[in-house]
């Protein structure tokens, strides 16, 4: 792989525009050969690790890609589509900047008006955008992409292999949920009805129950597998839609299976989709005594920042507080932990970040949080804290679920972010600065009272009587025990008395 790499970086980034037919031929083979093999999951994370993602960003910028797109475009985009597929690839062409240096080429590629390349590119940057802004700066694309993998996933479960023209379902639908997280590309799919009924929400149902039978067999087709994980998350994301939620729930045969998937170990988003089902179907059963409490929603990638976070708050307020990582192992079932938990929580407290807006599931549990929002305060049940310098909403279901909740913006300071957050929700702690003051003027003014009554009894004493009995002084200064234990204010008066063996001051 790394011969193979190094071979056409030379071609790429050492040489002039005018190249030999030959040399050409060949890199464009190699680079077919590399986009077939990037297919497969397994030697994704090979090319990563020996630097693929770096080089093929180089080779997107190099003149020799530009010369000669007709050729080398196609496998080139299609690589860097195929990398993003890996987590850790997703994660390094972020940083890499990869949609930026893609829409740079995007005037050439329009220009060009290759359709074989014009749909990898569609492809790419669906997998690739972490923005509605992006997106909508290439809306007619990734629409039109969107659309026809829809059509290509309705041709290909027709075939018993699930794979058509080098695709297979799970692929097609992967990307598909990644194009859904748009919400004008699933709107614009589920809007076509018959008999005010989506037939895209239908197909989608209908495909589910003719391939869940993966996730119960033992032995199962590792791609169909992955076919169903990706069709369960596009469901998960109907389904934070109440106007598309019902007709799930019209299909009494889906609800059966989603329910008894979800008392399945490891089937998480199948909790969620039930979740949201109960949600309309039994809303009483939802109900929870609420216990003063905070939950705290985050994105995982943001980890180290909410721990920093939680306990600053902590420092700053008596009420307990509910995070995910302090009360259970991160796994394939935490939502039957958190569901109930952001159910009876008096206060939630959400920490958004591009991330956070990034991700189908907290989509759904941003959802479920404000829809079980109506029970707790309208203005200090839940407060927004932006963890990045320069937030705005990154996905327009974000913005339309959170616009009018109170937000705490980004500091340097994560301490005074934290008593931003408390002041916000009410519950700062009392100063001790503040105690300690009362509590010295009260005690300064039984202090005074003390003195003006030992100076009043004394007088009333015959001067050749300088002892009195002990049941008299332990009725007279009884009621000052507490000054002569504090140091801080037994200067400000001296009380005199006397016991059976010793006078003392």
């Amino acid at each position: 792989m790394i011969s193979l790499r190094e071979f056409i970086n030379n071609f790429l980034t050492n040489t002039n525009e005018h190249v030999s037919w030959h040399i050409l031929c060949v890199t464009t083979c190699i680079l077919t050969l590399l986009w077939n093999l990037t297919d497969k999951l397994a030697i994704v994370s090979i090319c990563i690790d020996v630097g693929y993602i770096q080089k093929t960003i180089q080779w997107i910028r190099s003149d020799i890609f530009a010369s000669h797109i007709r050729y080398i475009g196609n496998p080139i985009v299609c690589i860097v589509y195929n990398l993003s597929r890996d987590k850790t690839g997703l994660k390094q062409l972020h940083t890499e900047k990869a949609f930026d240096i893609l829409m740079e080429r995007k005037q050439l590629i329009n220009n060009k008006n290759y359709s074989d390349l014009t749909e990898s590119y569609g492809r790419a940057l669906i997998a690739l955008a972490t923005s509605d802004e992006q997106s909508e700066e290439n809306k007619k694309l990734i629409l039109d992409t969107s659309k026809n993998l829809y059509q290509l996933c309705k041709k290909i479960d027709q075939n018993d292999d699930l794979a058509f023209e080098g695709y297979h379902l799970s692929e097609l639908l992967e990307l598909l949920d990644r194009a859904f997280t748009n919400t004008y590309v699933i709107k614009h799919i589920l809007e076509d009805k018959i008999n005010e009924k989506s037939t895209a929400i239908q197909y989608f149902t209908e495909l589910f129950l003719s391939l869940y039978g993966a996730l119960l067999d033992p032995e199962p087709d590792e791609l169909e597998k992955r076919a169903v994980k990706y069709l369960l998350r596009i469901l998960l994301q109907i389904s934070s839609y109440p106007e598309y939620l019902k007709q799930l729930i019209d299909n009494q045969q889906f609800c059966i299976i989603i329910e008894s998937l979800a008392d399945r170990p490891k089937r998480d988003d199948a909790k969620r989709i039930w979740c949201n089902i109960q949600q309309i179907m039994s809303p009483n059963e939802q109900k929870k005594e609420m216990s003063s409490k905070i939950y705290i929603s985050y994105d995982y990638t943001d980890e180290e920042f909410c721990k920093e976070f939680v306990k600053e708050l902590r420092k700053r307020m008596t009420i307990p507080i509910w995070v995910d990582y302090e009360n259970i192992d991160l796994s394939d079932d935490m939502w039957e932990y958190v569901s109930p938990n952001i159910i009876s929580a008096t206060k939630v407290i959400i920490l958004v970040s591009t991330a956070y807006g990034d991700s189908t599931d907290k989509f759904q549990e941003l959802s479920y949080i404000i829809s079980t929002n109506k029970s707790r305060d309208e203005k200090k049940g839940l407060i927004v804290v932006a963890i990045e310098s320069n937030f705005s909403f990154n996905r327009s279901w974000m913005k339309d679920l959170l616009h009018d909740k109170p937000m705490v913006p980004c500091e340097n300071n994560i301490d005074h972010m934290a008593w931003n957050v408390c002041e916000q929700l009410g519950m700062l702690k009392k100063p001790r600065i503040k105690c300690l003051n009362w509590i010295s003027k009260n005690l300064r003014r039984e202090t005074a009272q003390a003195d003006d009554f030992s100076t009043k009894t004394l007088k009333l004493i015959p001067e050749n009587n300088k002892v009195y009995s002990q049941k008299e002084s332990s009725q007279v200064y009884s009621s000052t025990d507490i000054l002569l234990a504090s140091e801080t204010h037994s200067s400000q008066s001296n009380i005199t008395g006397s016991d059976s063996s010793s006078t003392w001051v």
